[in-house]
């Protein structure tokens, strides 16, 4: 579905003048239940991964920008493709001392600023996985759409029905939009958790980037 149409099926079922005749107001709903999605949810399509090489200046590993809760780092120290274990979050003071050691693989991470350090450190050409929770791509146009939209368009609907409802101070129907808004998401979460025990992942993860510039 794309912004257009969850923004006329938005209006159909609103059917409140005040608010249809303002599409600052439709998108300004539509924004906060996307954003409450992405606060509530962990779900496989929110998932992002990132395959970076280790190049030869290599300090500091970047925070994406569109990160919202880390998954894992794991290391491919001999670049076979098959990554070898997850790094462990550790104190500042033990990762900046074991990132003074070069050339050998990375056992711990932690956060500085918008970065993670890693230690040791890797060796140039060794392959590092982030694996992480994103934030949905920027809704640009009614053209445009993204995973929530794809996948949980409903969710997003009665989120921003909640939101307008909260907003016109309709008790009535946004305890109704709310009740609609709790059984999607909640049937979203038990499915992607019900996967995740059974190791059949249905709701796979959403991308893969591999830093040499390939999806």
């Amino acid at each position: 579905m794309t912004l257009g149409e969850l923004k006329a099926q938005f209006r159909l079922m609103l059917n409140n003048n005040v608010v249809n005749k303002s599409d600052s107001l439709v998108a300004l709903f539509i924004n906060q239940s996307i954003m409450r999605l992405q606060r509530e949810l962990r779900l496989p399509f929110q998932e992002k991964q990132i395959l970076y090489t280790i190049p030869s200046d290599f300090t500091k590993l970047a925070i994406p920008a569109d990160l919202l809760e880390l998954i894992a780092i794991m290391s491919d120290t001999d670049a076979d493709g098959i990554l070898e274990y997850q790094l462990r979050k550790s104190s500042l003071t033990e990762v900046v001392r074991d990132s003074q050691v070069p050339g050998l693989p990375p056992r711990r991470y932690t956060r500085q600023g918008g970065s993670w350090i890693l230690g040791p450190k890797p060796g140039t050409g060794d392959k590092v996985l982030i694996h992480y929770y994103a934030e949905f791509a920027a809704l640009t146009d009614d053209a445009s759409t993204n995973t929530a939209l794809k996948v949980a368009w409903d969710a997003v609907l009665y989120g921003a029905l909640a939101a307008a409802y909260s907003y016109l101070k309709d008790v009535e129907n946004r305890a109704e939009a709310e009740a609609t808004y709790g059984q999607i998401t909640q049937n979203l979460q038990k499915m992607a958790d019900a996967d995740e025990l059974a190791a059949d992942a249905v709701m796979a993860p959403a991308l893969r980037l591999d830093t040499d510039g390939e999806w």
